[in-house]
C-alpha cells in the first residue's frame, strides 16, 4: 500500500493520538476514472481522524505521497464565482492592511489556476509568483500572464526564489531583493505533512516586514456543523488556533491576528510574521482549550456524523424509488459524502459539473458519471443534491439560470429539501 502510517503529532510530536472518526476505506477523491470499468481498479485507503491529546490537533492516520494527489489536479478554484468574489475582496483588504503597492512582491503557495493572484495583480499591479505542482495547470497560468513554478513548496523552492525569479515564464531575471512582502496560502496548509518545513521555507522567502496570510477551514466549524465530508486524503490536518501558535513559536514566528471568514463553511484568515500578537487571538485559544480540548467532544461529534450519514442514505434511497436523483459539483467533499453513505450509480444517475477536466469522467468509488450542465438540462432530475453545499446559493442560481425546474437537496449540516 502506497502510504505511511502517521504515528506522532505533526505539531507537538506527541504519540498520544486517539482515533475518533473512522469513515472506512475510501478512494482518492480527485482520482477520477475514464470509465466505470477503470474505476473498479481504484485503490482505497483507510480514512480515519485522530485527536492529539497534547495540543488538540486533529489529523489523519495515514499520509499518501503528495505526488499522487497533486501532480495532476482536476480542481479549478476559479470555477466558483463565490470564491472569485472572496479573492477579490481579500486583495482589497490586504492591500490596505499591509500597505501593498506596485513595488511589492507576492508569492502564492499552491495557487492552483491563479484565481487569487489574478485579483491581486489587477487590484494592485504588484509582482506575483505562483508555486503549484500541478503540471496540467501550468500552461493556463502562463497564458494569463502569471509566473508559475510547477514545484512543491519546500526549503529548496524557497531558496530558488531568493536567488532567481521566473519573470514571464520564458526567461529568468534578477531581482535586487527577491524576498516577499506577502506570502499567501489559501486552503493548502491542511494538505501539508511537514508543517515545520513549510514555515521554515516561508521564513527563507519572507522579508522582515512581510507577512504570511493563510486561510483554512476552522476546526470549530468542522465540529459544530458536522462537516465530516471535508475529511479526505488531501486534508491531513484540521487546524484550530492553539496548535498553530505552538508551531509558530517553534519556528520563530508569531500568529499576529485571526479573522473569521464565511467561505467554505467557516474558515479563518491567519496572519503570521515577526510582529506582536493581537489580543483577539486569546478569545480563540480560550474557547478551543475550554470547549474543544477533550476527546469526549470529538467522540460525540463522530456519533452525530454517523447519524447524519444514516439519515442522508435513508432519505436519498427513499426518494430514488419514484424520482430521478442527480448531484451538482463533483467535489472532493461530495465524494466523501457519497462513499460514506453508499450512494452509487444505481441511486444517483449522474453528477453535473462545470470543470472541463471532470466532464466525461467517473466519480471515485461510486462509478457515477460526471456530465455537463447541458446534459443535465437534456435529462433533468427531480432532485439535485448540492454536493458543494458551501456554495449552495451559487449552485442553485446556476441551475435555475440554465433551466432546471426541480428541487434541491442540501445535505450538510442537516438534510434539507428546497423547492
Amino acid at each position: 500500500m502506497n502510504y505511511k502510517e502517521h504515528l506522532v503529532c505533526r505539531v507537538c510530536d506527541s504519540d498520544k493520538l486517539t482515533p475518533y472518526l473512522d469513515l472506512g476505506n475510501l478512494p482518492l477523491s480527485n482520482n477520477l476514472a475514464s470509465s466505470a470499468l477503470d474505476e473498479i481498479h481504484n485503490q482505497t485507503y483507510p480514512l480515519k481522524v485522530l485527536f492529539c491529546e497534547s495540543c488538540g490537533l486533529s489529523q489523519l492516520s495515514i499520509v499518501i505521497p503528495p505526488e499522487e494527489m497533486f501532480g495532476h489536479y482536476v480542481y479549478r478554484s476559479g470555477i466558483s464565482q463565490g470564491y472569485v468574489n472572496h479573492c477579490r475582496q481579500m486583495a482589497k483588504d490586504l492591500k490596505v492592511k499591509h500597505k501593498l503597492n506596485q513595488s511589492s512582491f507576492h508569492v502564492d503557495i499552491a495557487g492552483n489556476d491563479c484565481t487569487l493572484l489574478k485579483e491581486f495583480q489587477e487590484e494592485i499591479g504588484l509582482t506575483v509568483l505562483n508555486i503549484d505542482p500541478a503540471e496540467n495547470l501550468l500552461r493556463y497560468c502562463l497564458s494569463i500572464g502569471i509566473s508559475t513554478w510547477p514545484v512543491f513548496w519546500n526549503k529548496k523552492t524557497a531558496e530558488m526564489i531568493v536567488t532567481r525569479f521566473l519573470g514571464s515564464g520564458k526567461s529568468e531575471v534578477e531581482k535586487p531583493d527577491p524576498r516577499a512582502d506577502l506570502i499567501t496560502a489559501t486552503n493548502v496548509f491542511a494538505h501539508v505533512d511537514d508543517v515545520r518545513e513549510f514555515l521554515e521555507a516561508v521564513k527563507t522567502v519572507l522579508k522582515p516586514t512581510g507577512v504570511l496570510v493563510m486561510e483554512f477551514p476552522y476546526l470549530i466549524d468542522f465540529i459544530d456543523n458536522k462537516e465530516f465530508d471535508t475529511v479526505y486524503f488531501e486534508h491531513l490536518s484540521y487546524f484550530s488556533i492553539y496548535p498553530l501558535t505552538l508551531l509558530c513559536e517553534k519556528i520563530g514566528l508569531n500568529v499576529l491576528s485571526v479573522e473569521k471568514q464565511e467561505i467554505h463553511g467557516g474558515s479563518v484568515r491567519v496572519t503570521i510574521g515577526y510582529g506582536n500578537m493581537d489580543s483577539s487571538l486569546y478569545k480563540y485559544v480560550f474557547n478551543e482549550r475550554r470547549n474543544y480540548g477533550n476527546i469526549e467532544k470529538y467522540q460525540e461529534f463522530a456519533e452525530d456524523v454517523q447519524l447524519t450519514i444514516s439519515k442522508f442514505r435513508q432519505e436519498i434511497h427513499a426518494l430514488s424509488y419514484h424520482n430521478k436523483i442527480a448531484g451538482f459539483a463533483a467535489s472532493a467533499k461530495g465524494n466523501t459524502l457519497l462513499n460514506c453513505a453508499g450512494i452509487t450509480v444505481g441511486t444517483m444517475r449522474y453528477i453535473v459539473d462545470e470543470t472541463p477536466e471532470k466532464i466525461g469522467k467517473y466519480s471515485p468509488g461510486t462509478r457515477i458519471p460526471i456530465v455537463s450542465m447541458a446534459d443535465m438540462i437534456r435529462h433533468p432530475p427531480d432532485y439535485l443534491v448540492l454536493l458543494s453545499w458551501n456554495f449552495a446559493d451559487e449552485l442553485m442560481n446556476k441551475a435555475r439560470a440554465a433551466g432546471y425546474k426541480g428541487k434541491f437537496i442540501v445535505p450538510i449540516p442537516e438534510f434539507k429539501v428546497i423547492d
